[in-house]
């Protein structure tokens, strides 16, 4: 087994890198992909970078390159669905491209020619990744989050929620696109510029893969006032906590 992360910000893979041990730095595509031991696990981890493209090259470089045979995509979203709040947790159980648009050729949302444009996660992948969610956030909370912190963006009552995720190339920072991801996808719960794409990639490839993202922000007009505070101070522990808890359970 080894397993593939990917996180499209540097803020978001540092500390992962960091708590990785026998690293070994391998460059391809313009790409630093870090082989080394997360939990005693073998892990392969990279920045893929921002958007759809970006992402969709780092995870084919790492499923020709290095073999692997899981893929676990972390990083922030905005929320869609009105329950969400910023702190909450999302572990997508399908990802769609919302963006992507072929009619009449073909249907909204599929890739073109491939038949398919909702790509599921994989069942067991999905469900250690919400046990890890519910652990960090019943169990770790206090040890990742300062209390500070945690008062500042009202992390108190985070939860962890399951379904739909959304992606696309662009960042939704307005009511007017958050409304049109909400009337083409009722039941998406957040958006993001990476996930769909990369499970395009291992609907491919036929490998397991799932995506885990913490909420940044609302995806409306005040969207930018919150996401680079929240990305350096809460989310890249979340993302190191919750990677360390799914390899040290997955079988």
């Amino acid at each position: 087994m080894l397993i593939g992360i990917l996180a499209p910000m540097p803020e978001e893979i540092d500390l992962i890198l960091h708590a990785m041990t026998d690293i070994q730095i391998v460059h391809s595509g313009k790409r630093d992909f870090y082989k080394g031991k997360i939990a005693g696990r073998d892990c392969i981890a990279a920045l893929s970078r921002i958007g759809k493209v970006a992402s969709a090259v780092t995870a084919a470089v790492m499923i020709e390159k290095f073999h692997i045979s899981h893929l676990i995509v972390t990083g922030v979203a905005g929320a869609i669905d009105p329950r969400l709040h910023i702190g909450d947790i999302v572990v997508a159980t399908e990802c769609v491209q919302h963006d992507l648009d072929a009619r009449p050729l073909f249907k909204q949302f599929e890739a073109p020619l491939l038949d398919e444009g909702f790509f599921k996660c994989d069942p067991e992948l999905v469900k250690y990744a919400l046990h890890a969610c519910n652990h960090l956030i019943q169990n770790q909370f206090l040890g990742r989050i300062t209390q500070t912190d945690i008062d500042k963006f009202g992390l108190l009552d985070a939860r962890v929620y399951s379904g739909l995720l959304c992606c696309g190339d662009q960042f939704i920072g307005s009511q007017l696109q958050l409304d049109k991801i909400r009337q083409d996808l009722p039941s998406v719960l957040c958006v993001e510029m990476e996930g769909g794409a990369v499970g395009q990639v291992c609907y491919e490839y036929n490998i397991k893969y799932v995506v885990v993202r913490s909420i940044s922000d609302t995806a409306n007009d005040d969207a930018h006032i919150d996401f680079h505070q929240y990305i350096n101070s809460v989310s890249r522990h979340y993302c190191l906590a919750i990677i360390t808890n799914v390899i040290e359970h997955l079988n």
